[in-house]
């Protein structure tokens, strides 16, 4: 049985690990950031500070509005996440905080929300950033998320069938307080069955539990069911980054097919750029919820036996009776005759 079901596209905008630069909304302003003496790496465009326990530490956004009217733009410092794609993503404001997280950026840093610029005005703009009392070693990570503030007219309108191009500026921030090397730390979370993008899959939540990022990680994961070594489904994916501290949901596609309640085993293998190795090996449950997750689910040919069963009762019934009609029909012809 076919559903009709809506896709709703955006646009994706990739972020590197220390972004700085990015495209307005309409092209019409720019923001950079004006780098400080204390910048561990002058030829980065990002902020790169070493710093100290309990210092302040003005930081510096410079703005530029190139039309000829006013703009409001709006800054949103956020510490950096790892998005379900395994992209380090700066622009999760709302996104749970890790649970290893001592940190959050976002609340060591103050200043001007929204940016209101006249036309053609440049402005510089001042933040505070203020380091925890006590001494960390490792990073901090985070960034300004900035975008032209939508105006209510356009909140107003239809959207229902448009798509607004909404780009944005992310200044990355990396704080530091000394060169002590921190080895990551990778571990494994919850697995649980779902859906992306209306299909099956299984999410297997991984964590980075140190202040480090991950980089480039080439992730194997097998599934096979619990005591056998018969492989179901498997995927690899390279690429991977994870933030600092943060967690995301790597997902296994069930290509297409049913989830079957029961019990599994997930092996999974991952090896990052600097060559740290991780090995998971993790038994895990398929609960009854997985017939309400195949109901919504796509590409799958759901088959309702009971359906099914109705149907033939019905059609044979038809078949009897249509039978049965012609043979009083044939017995009324004889006795006439």
């Amino acid at each position: 049985m076919k559903k009709l079901f809506l896709i709703v596209m955006g646009i994706l905008v990739s972020l590197s690990f220390f972004p700085s630069t990015g495209f307005a909304a309409d092209m019409n302003y720019s923001v950079r950031a004006v780098i400080p003496d204390n910048q561990v790496d002058k030829t980065k465009t990002y902020f790169d500070l070493r710093m100290k326990p309990g210092q302040k530490q003005k930081v510096t956004l410079h703005f530029e509005n190139n039309a000829s009217e006013q703009a409001q733009i709006e800054v949103s410092p956020n510490t950096a996440a790892t998005n379900r794609n395994g992209v380090i993503d700066y622009s999760a404001s709302k996104k749970k905080i890790d649970s290893s997280l001592k940190y959050d950026f976002s609340k060591l840093v103050t200043g001007e929300k929204v940016v209101t610029l006249n036309a053609k005005e440049k402005k510089d703009v001042d933040y505070e950033i203020t380091m925890p009392e006590k001494e960390f070693d490792g990073i901090l990570l985070g960034g300004f998320y900035i975008h032209k503030k939508q105006a209510d007219t356009d909140k107003d309108k239809d959207s229902s069938v448009q798509i607004k191009n909404d780009y944005s500026y992310v200044i990355g921030a990396r704080l530091s307080e000394n060169d002590k090397t921190v080895s990551p730390k990778l571990k494994l979370n919850q697995i649980k069955a779902g859906l992306e993008n209306y299909h099956t899959v299984v999410n297997a939540n991984l964590q980075n539990a140190t202040p480090v990022i991950i980089s480039n990680m080439k992730i194997n994961a097998k599934f096979s069911k619990s005591g056998s070594s018969k492989v179901l489904h498997q995927v690899t994916k390279e690429n991977q980054s994870m933030a600092p501290n943060s967690n995301y949901n790597f997902s296994i596609p069930w290509d297409d097919e049913e989830l079957k309640a029961g019990k599994y085993h997930l092996s999974m293998t991952a090896k990052d750029a600097s060559g740290h190795h991780w090995k998971f090996e993790k038994d895990f449950t398929i609960g009854s919820n997985a017939k309400e997750i195949n109901k919504e689910a796509v590409g799958i040919e759901h088959s309702n036996i009971w359906l099914i069963i109705g149907l033939s009762g019905a059609g044979l019934l038809i078949l009897i009776t249509i039978i049965l009609f012609l043979i009083r029909r044939k017995r009324k012809t004889k006795e006439q005759n």
